[in-house]
């Protein structure tokens, strides 16, 4: 006996399929060989498992420049992520141990931000900084 059944999303008549209730109580629809139709209207969606929850513990401090990065570990678990490791960010802003602010990290001349830095009141600094839960601040 072939069965006739049309899904409610692409509404195509689905040949072989029956409706039968899912382990979470809905119906949908499931062939004699006991696969679910895959309707390909639903593709397109994101589905909870599609996305990560990153909290505070996948990042690293840098304490030369105060930005976060992802730790060694947590890149190689998801590589998918975009940014660099400590490692990696180190070699690229501070190979030679430089303190940076939010200043040297602007696009523009060095003449420019000097004048910011006057400007600001926000003199070039030779202390690190340290993360206590949360909040930033300078070693001294």
């Amino acid at each position: 006996m072939i069965y006739l059944a049309r899904c409610p999303i692409c509404k195509i008549e689905q040949y072989g399929y029956n409706w039968v209730t899912t382990p979470k109580g809905k119906k949908w629809l499931k062939n004699s060989e006991g696969s679910w139709h895959d309707c390909p209207k639903t593709k397109g969606k994101l589905n909870q498992k599609d996305f990560l929850k990153v909290t505070y513990k996948f990042f690293d401090f840098c304490e030369l420049c105060s930005h976060l990065v992802y730790k060694e570990s947590i890149k190689l678990k998801y590589p998918q992520l975009y940014g660099e490791s400590l490692t990696e960010h180190l070699n690229i802003f501070h190979p030679n141990n430089e303190i940076l602010d939010d200043i040297d990290f602007m696009v523009i001349s060095n003449e420019a931000k000097e004048k910011f830095r006057v400007d600001w009141g926000m003199p070039k600094t030779d202390k690190k900084y340290i993360s206590k839960n949360k909040i930033v601040s300078r070693v001294e």
